[in-house]
């Protein structure tokens, strides 16, 4: 399984290298908001935005059609698929990190959570409050509601100046990533650069 998780102890992320991590291991990760400790960074309750909150996602008609045409071919086969009209409805910065994340995080949907034996749309690692796995994923209702939440956090991390590949390890190890690998880290930021800067160039 290539999954990178982590859990939270004493305040801290505990990460692991995806090598590590057997088939029969649970999932648990964290909302990587949480490690930043932003104080009033998000005004709607965790519920609202699960309701499918579209004032996130731009209309159907300023899709980008020729940003999904792009994520359609490089995404192609990929439980992500699914998600490249709702991507392209982000701002660019924003959809590249949902891709590279994603990437990094399920290897673009392959080994992601699922809650009674169903996909929850969860490919980037992400626990929030709403409707949690046993693991502590949030399990998404559909791939619209996944962006709206997902696309919501990284828009929030970009607006707080958190808009590289190098500043977004947070996703990863919270605000000080002294105490995990320096090969990881070092090979998360390069893995998430790779896509990232292909996507928003």
């Amino acid at each position: 399984m290539r999954l990178f998780f982590s859990v939270v102890s004493s305040d801290k992320v505990l990460a692991k290298d995806s090598k590590e991590i057997s088939n029969g291991q649970k999932f648990s990760s964290i909302d990587p908001l949480k490690n930043i400790n932003l104080e009033n960074l998000f005004e709607k309750s965790e519920e609202k935005k699960a309701s499918y909150n579209k004032t996130i996602l731009k209309k159907d008609k300023g899709a980008n059609n020729k940003q999904e045409e792009i994520y359609n071919e490089l995404v192609k086969g990929y439980p992500l698929a699914v998600m490249t009209l709702e991507i392209s409805k982000q701002d660019k910065s924003v959809a590249a990190f949902l891709i590279a994340i994603a990437k990094k995080e399920s290897d673009w949907g392959k080994h992601s959570p699922k809650k009674n034996g169903v996909d929850c749309y969860n490919y980037w690692g992400y626990r929030g409050g709403y409707n949690s796995t046993d693991s502590g994923y949030s399990c998404f209702d559909d791939p619209g509601q996944a962006i709206a939440v997902v696309g919501g956090r990284i828009k929030d991390l970009i607006d707080q100046g958190i808009d590289t590949p190098e500043r977004m390890i947070v996703w990863k190890c919270g605000r000080d990533c002294s105490w995990d690998n320096p090969t990881a880290v070092k090979k998360w930021v390069s893995d998430v650069s790779a896509y990232y800067h292909k996507l928003n160039s």
